[in-house]
Parts: C-alpha cells; structure tokens; sequence
C-alpha cells in the first residue's frame, strides 16, 4: 500500500484582461500562490482568493486549489 504524505497546496487565480484583437478570444492570466496549507478547507481558500481577486482590476474567472500530495512505497 502507498504511502501518502500532504504537502503544501497551492492556489490559482484567474483573471480576464482583456480580448484578443486579431482572433477576439479572451486573454487570460493566471497567479498562483503557494504554500497553502494542506488541511485547508475549499471554502476558505476560495475566500482568500475572492479577497485576493477584489484588489486586482481584472475580472476573476477562476479559483483553484492546486493539491500537492507525494505518494511512496
């Protein structure tokens, strides 16, 4: 059986910044921040990203917790 051991977790935000004048497609940016504990609830970590995103001048599109977990024999 494997064993399974946490690490930290990270979050990513999504942004619209904008369209494309050629294609007309959206652009899109992304930060991620890390280092988030991995016990966090989902709920919580989409309150610190809604917070993150209400001091950003773009549009949030997305909110992700990146989940880091190493599996070993």
């Amino acid at each position: 059986m494997a064993i399974v051991t946490k690490n930290p977790s990270g979050l990513k935000l999504r942004f619209e910044v904008g369209t494309d004048e050629i294609s007309g497609k959206v652009k899109v940016k992304s930060r991620t921040y890390s280092n988030v504990k991995p016990s966090a609830v989902n709920d919580d970590v989409y309150a610190v990203g809604s917070v993150i995103a209400s001091l950003q001048d773009y549009t949030l599109l997305e909110v992700a917790k990146i989940d880091n977990t190493t599996l070993s024999a």
